[in-house]
C-alpha cells in the first residue's frame, strides 16, 4: 500500500518503521508547519510534503492521521469526503459529536474509516481473550489497569493544551478502558471518576470505578504527571492474568490454582504493523469498517469518555464548538 501521513510527531516515525517493515510505502507527508514537514520528510525519505491533504493523497491508497486529537476530526473529514481511506489515531475524535460526523462521512462517501487502537490488533490479545472464553479463569471479575507518565507541565503543549484536547484520559486513558471493554465486550452500567485538574482544567490524573454486568468491576487509572505502575491483571473466580505494558504486550502470565505459564507473541517490528495490516485486508475485502475496531466499538469509547469528563469536569473548546453547530 501508498500512505499519506498526516501529521509528524514521534507516533508517525513508529508508523513509517511498522509500514515499511511489512513492504508498504510511505509516499507523503502533511502538517500545518510546512518547514518541520519538509524536515520530517527529508529525514525519512518521504517525496513530498505540504499542507493540502487532497493534492497529496492522490493516487494512493490511504491515509493515517496522527495530529493532536483536536484536529482529528477536520482532517479525517476532508480526507473522507474525497474518498481517502483513513486510519485515525486514538482517540478518534475529542467527543462523541465529531465521532458521528466522521462516521456520517465515511457512510456517505462509502470510505473506509478505523480507529488506530493498535492495541486491540496485538497477537497476544488473541491469546488472553481464548483464555478468558475457554473459562480458564473463571468468570472475569475484576480488571485493574494503569498507565501513566511524568511529564513537565508546559501549557502549551498537545498533553496539558485544552485548545489540543489535553489531558490523561484522551491520550493515555482510553487504553485502560480499551482493555476493560476487551474482556467484557460490553457497556459499563455505573461509572465513576475523580481528577486531579491542571491549571488549565485538563485531567493530570484520573482515576475510573466501572461496574459491568453481573456485578464485573474495573479499577483504571492513567495520568500525564505522576508514574503509574503501567500494568494489568485480569481476575476470574478460579485464575487471574497479568499483563506487563498491558498497551503495547508481547507477553502475559496466566495463574491458576495449580498452573502457571507465561505466553509470548512478540512484535514482528513494533507492533503497529497489525493494524496496517488490517487495513490492507479490510480494503482487499471492500470492507468500510473493521470488526476489530468498529464504528459502533468508537462511537460507544467516545460516548463513555464524554460521560467520564462531565463527572471530572474537563471540558474543550472543540465541545463549545460542536454544541454551537460549528
Amino acid at each position: 500500500m501508498r500512505w499519506l501521513i498526516v501529521g509528524h510527531g514521534k507516533i508517525a516515525s513508529n508508523f513509517i518503521d511498522a509500514a515499511q517493515g511489512i513492504g508498504h510505502q510511505v509516499v507523503a507527508i502533511a502538517g500545518r508547519d510546512h518547514e518541520r514537514a519538509s524536515i520530517f520528510a527529508a529525514k525519512n525519505g518521504i517525496d513530498k510534503s505540504g499542507e493540502d491533504l487532497v493534492s497529496l493523497s492522490e493516487g494512493l491508497d490511504a491515509a493515517y492521521v496522527a495530529t493532536p486529537h483536536s484536529e482529528h476530526c477536520n482532517a479525517a473529514l476532508t480526507l473522507l469526503e474525497n474518498g481517502v481511506p483513513v486510519l485515525c489515531e486514538k482517540p478518534l475524535a475529542v467527543n462523541q459529536k465529531q465521532v458521528e460526523k466522521m462516521i456520517s462521512a465515511a457512510e456517505k462517501s462509502n470510505t473506509f474509516l478505523m480507529e488506530a487502537m493498535w492495541t486491540r490488533h496485538l497477537p497476544i490479545y488473541e491469546e488472553v481473550i481464548s483464555i478468558i472464553k475457554k473459562g480458564h479463569i473463571g468468570e472475569p471479575k475484576l480488571v485493574e489497569a494503569s498507565l501513566g507518565f511524568n511529564s513537565p507541565y508546559e501549557p502549551e503543549s498537545r498533553l496539558w493544551n485544552p485548545e489540543l484536547a489535553g489531558g490523561s484520559l484522551l491520550d493515555v486513558g482510553i487504553y485502560p478502558l480499551t482493555l476493560a471493554d476487551l474482556v467484557y465486550e460490553t457497556s459499563p452500567e455505573k461509572v465513576f471518576s475523580v481528577a486531579e485538574l491542571s491549571p488549565d482544567g485538563v485531567d493530570a490524573n484520573l482515576s475510573m470505578l466501572i461496574q459491568y454486568p453481573n456485578s464485573s468491576m474495573a479499577k483504571l487509572s492513567s495520568a500525564i504527571n505522576l508514574s503509574l505502575p503501567n500494568g494489568a491483571l485480569i481476575l476470574g473466580e478460579s485464575g487471574s492474568i497479568e499483563i506487563p505494558y498491558f498497551w503495547c504486550a508481547e507477553k502475559a502470565f496466566l495463574k491458576q490454582a495449580s498452573k502457571n505459564e507465561e505466553i509470548n507473541k512478540t512484535h514482528q517490528i513494533n507492533g503497529f504493523e497489525y493494524q496496517i495490516r488490517e487495513v490492507e485486508r479490510c480494503l482487499s475485502e471492500g470492507l468500510t469498517q473493521s470488526p476489530k475496531v468498529s464504528w459502533k466499538c468508537s462511537h460507544s469509547m467516545a460516548q463513555l469518555m464524554d460521560q467520564i469528563r462531565t463527572q471530572i469536569g474537563v471540558n474543550y473548546p472543540a465541545d463549545s464548538q460542536e454544541q454551537d453547530g460549528i
